[in-house]
C-alpha cells in the first residue's frame, strides 16, 4: 500500500460522510490538493534562511487545510486554521524534528544548504502528507457524528482521536518517506 491509495481512501470516506458522494472527482481533488501542497513543502525545504524555510513548510499545511475545505465547501476562519495546523505539527513532534535538524545545518557555510534541505525535504514531503491524511480523518469523524449538526470547532478533539492511532500514523509517514524517496529515484 502507499501513501496515496491512504489519502485516496481517506478523501472517499470523508466525501461520502459528508454525503458528497454525487460528485465522483472530489476524493481525487482533494488527494490533488493533499500532493500539492506535499510537493510545495518540499519547494520550501530549499529556502536557504534556517526558520524560514520551517515556517514556509507550515504555511504550506495551513494553506491546504484551507483548499480542502473550500473543495468540501466547509467555511473555518483562519485561526481555527492555524490552531489545527500547530495542532496536527505538534503531535507529529516526533517526525518534525529531522526538519528542524536540517533547518540548523542550513546554517553552516556552503554544503549546508544543500545537506539541510535534502535532509528536510522527504521529512517535510511526509509530515505534510500524514497532515493531510490526519485531517481527512478528522474531518470524516466529525461529519459521521449522529445527531449532531458538523461543527468544526471541534476538529481539535477529532484530531486527538486520530492521533490516538500512533502504529497507523507511523506507518503512514514511513510509506510517504518510501514514496518520496522512490519517486526521487525515478526522477533522477
Amino acid at each position: 500500500m502507499n501513501a496515496y491509495i491512504e489519502l485516496y481512501e481517506a478523501a472517499t470516506a470523508l466525501v461520502d460522510a459528508l454525503d458528497k458522494s454525487a460528485e465522483k472527482l472530489l476524493p481525487q481533488e482533494i488527494v490533488d490538493v493533499v500532493t500539492l501542497h506535499s510537493k510545495l513543502a518540499v519547494g520550501s525545504s530549499m529556502i536557504p534562511i534556517p526558520g524560514v524555510d520551517v515556517a514556509a513548510g507550515a504555511t504550506t499545511i495551513w494553506g491546504m487545510y484551507i483548499r480542502i475545505n473550500n473543495k468540501i465547501g466547509l467555511p473555518v476562519k483562519e485561526n481555527v486554521i492555524k490552531t489545527i495546523g500547530s495542532g496536527v505539527t505538534t503531535n507529529l513532534a516526533s517526525y518534525v524534528t529531522i526538519v528542524g535538524i536540517g533547518s540548523a545545518i542550513k546554517a553552516l557555510p556552503g554544503i549546508g544548504s544543500l545537506g539541510g534541505a535534502a535532509l528536510m525535504a522527504a521529512s517535510l514531503y511526509a509530515i505534510t502528507l500524514c497532515s493531510g491524511y490526519v485531517y481527512l480523518r478528522a474531518l470524516t469523524l466529525l461529519a459521521k457524528q449522529e445527531g449532531k449538526d458538523f461543527n468544526p470547532s471541534d476538529i481539535s478533539s477529532a484530531i486527538n482521536e486520530v492521533l490516538k492511532q500512533k502504529d497507523v500514523i507511523r506507518n503512514f509517514i514511513n510509506i510517504a518517506k518510501k514514496d518520496y524517496k522512490n519517486n526521487e529515484a525515478d526522477r533522477t
